[in-house]
């Protein structure tokens, strides 16, 4: 698969797990940890996603 497309589709579902756990972590602990977290998990799905498309494409 061509490169800046998979940045696209990985771009897309890292920003669509970030809206998630940005509306659902609330819930279930106290708001300031929470969005905390969810930038956490956000940058660790993108460097995942980034040293995944890296292997991949080179």
């Amino acid at each position: 698969m061509d490169g800046p497309l998979l940045d696209l589709i990985t771009g897309l579902a890292a920003f669509g797990i970030f809206v998630v756990l940005i509306v659902g972590l609330p819930l279930v602990m106290p708001h300031a940890i929470a969005y905390l977290v969810a930038i956490a998990g956000f940058l660790l799905v993108m460097s995942g996603a980034g040293y995944v498309i890296n292997d991949k494409i080179a």
